[in-house]
């Protein structure tokens, strides 16, 4: 699962990007108008599910499943109309699976803003249509080939492209009124036409609100009353935290920073948070594998079977499958070990078209 940090000049994205990996990378001001590499990083999961399995189990190995983060030059208002993001940029974007939109919710006179004045939710707005306007070139520009490509196909391969017309033409109506291509709902046929776009307002989107340190711990604050009604039309969660504090913390060894983080009455770091709230904003669902040898977690999208929950860990176990058996967490926890739950009737053994459920603890059965 890979995930974009995106902004405005100097709103702390790569704070935050410290804030979340325990990284040092430069927090500096870069725009996307410099071609700037991005800044990556790897986040593990915290799931307690997982360090209960690994305090039963003892194994040889842990493996948490992670978020990789990109950290991607500053967005310049006005840019996406004028002469469009840098290729660079526009290509790490389309990689990634959502966006962490973060907004300067702070003040601090050694760093400017480019507007002149701090306001969050003007800026929430210019970026947002700054993704809109993006994405409204890219619709433009396909549409202008898709009459003629449209004449000189037939049978099936002209019915796709009629279809692929008319659902660009109702992106286009969205766009243009600014609406983000994230409120569709579409079906899955509507998804295969436009499988290569990547469109950027159509990535899900988590809002950050980068807020001064006399808002740490507050949950009732002028910067979130502002933001709340935004986030909440955009189909956007909304974090707040402090960045540059939690940069710092981030940076401690793991034995200091609870101290530090209970000092200041935040009970649940950033990264922790932004974490949780990525997994629910993809509708994205852990399953375990358990052993002495690794206790795992794998990522998987809510709703999948146990046939392709067997391929996230190799090919040639979703090829040869047989059953899985499956143990949910809750009653393993329960009964204190495998064969206890085995023994109680709670341990299933599930056909490929079994939906994995979030925390299953699952030893697949396969011959190749």
């Amino acid at each position: 699962m890979k995930v974009g940090i995106i902004g405005l000049p100097s709103c702390g994205k790569t704070a935050v990007f410290n804030a979340l990996t325990g990284g040092h990378a430069e927090v500096r001001a870069f725009s996307g108008s410099v071609q700037a590499e991005p800044n990556v990083g790897i986040v593990p999961v915290p799931d307690w599910r997982q360090d209960w399995l690994c305090q039963l189990y003892k194994p040889k190995k842990t493996t948490y499943a992670t978020v990789e983060l990109v950290d991607v030059s500053g967005m310049i208002p006005g840019q996406a109309q004028k002469d469009g993001f840098s290729p660079q940029l526009v290509a790490h974007l389309r990689q990634v699976d959502a966006l962490v939109h973060v907004l300067r919710s702070f003040t601090d006179p050694a760093v400017p803003h480019a507007s002149g004045s701090v306001d969050s939710l003007r800026d929430a707005e210019l970026l947002e249509l700054e993704l809109i306007l993006a994405d409204l070139s890219v619709v433009d520009k396909r549409l202008e080939k898709l009459d003629q490509e449209i004449q000189r196909k037939k049978g099936l391969e002209r019915t796709q492209a009629e279809g692929e017309k008319e659902l660009l033409a109702r992106f286009r109506e969205a766009l243009t009124n600014e609406q983000p291509l994230r409120q569709f709902k579409l079906t899955d046929d509507e998804l295969k036409l436009i499988r290569g776009y990547t469109f950027l307002s159509q990535k899900p989107l988590l809002l950050v609100a980068n807020v001064d340190e006399s808002e740490i711990g507050k949950t009732e604050t002028a910067t979130i009353k502002q933001l709340t009604p935004f986030a909440q039309s955009k189909s956007a969660p909304l974090l707040a935290f402090c960045a540059k504090t939690e940069m710092e913390i981030a940076q401690l060894d793991e034995a200091e920073r609870g101290e530090f983080l209970s000092a200041l009455g935040i009970e649940e770091s950033s990264r922790d948070k932004s974490v949780k709230a990525a997994y629910q904003l993809l509708d994205v669902i852990p399953f375990f594998t358990v052993g002495e040898d690794e206790v795992r977690a794998w990522t998987i999208t809510r709703g999948t079977a146990a046939q392709e929950a067997a391929r996230k860990i190799h090919s040639d176990i979703a090829r040869g499958f047989i059953r899985a058996e499956v143990v949910a967490f809750d009653a393993l926890k329960g009964c204190g070990s495998w064969n206890a739950a085995k023994d109680k009737g709670l341990a299933r053994l599930e056909g490929k078209d079994y939906v994995v459920h979030d925390g299953d603890c699952i030893n697949f059965r396969f011959a190749v």
